[in-house]
């Protein structure tokens, strides 16, 4: 004889396969969120590199260990209109003083047609002459070298007809 069941089929309940939404959302946020912090690290990692090796900041403080130099001594500068702008000189004396360089003078240059800008050395401080060179985006080619021993200042800046072109008028 054949047995019959009574038994009534049902589903049976299977465990959902994979994870519940809460898990998901918070797993989610978690990988954003770790993107994210990655992100800032490696933008944060470029600035310190950046700001070190590739464009180091210009310092208006001299770091000589000599005797002939205090630490801390800050450079001096005279600026001089040699292009025959008006307010030239002002605008150079502005962006060196923002920079912690300290202009002491603003004058006009003997000649009023000079072509390119330069800086003259006058204490035969080549340090303090490219500190000024690099602040103003002027190649180390265009320092030339005037010694006075009456002058008191580091260096001179002249500005020529280029000075449209330059970092302080910008």
């Amino acid at each position: 004889m054949a047995k019959f069941s009574l038994r009534i089929p049902f589903k049976s309940r299977s465990k959902r396969k994979g994870r519940s939404r809460s898990q998901k959302f918070s797993s989610l946020f978690l990988w954003i969120t770790s993107i994210g912090a990655a992100t800032v690290v490696v933008l944060l990692g470029w600035q310190f590199i950046s700001r070190m090796w590739v464009k180091p900041p210009v310092s208006s403080t001299r770091e000589r260990s000599d005797l002939l130099v205090r630490a801390g001594e800050h450079i001096q500068l005279t600026v001089m209109n040699g292009s025959g702008a008006a307010n030239a000189a002002r605008a150079f004396t502005d962006f060196l003083r923002a920079r912690k360089f300290d202009v002491v003078e603003m004058t006009n240059y003997k000649e009023k047609n000079v072509e390119h800008t330069f800086i003259i050395d006058k204490v035969l401080d080549t340090v303090a002459a490219q500190k000024v060179a690099y602040a103003l985006g002027i190649s180390a080619m265009r320092i030339t070298h005037e010694p006075d021993s009456n002058a008191f200042v580091d260096a001179a800046v002249v500005i020529g007809k280029d000075y449209i072109n330059m970092s302080p008028m910008k």
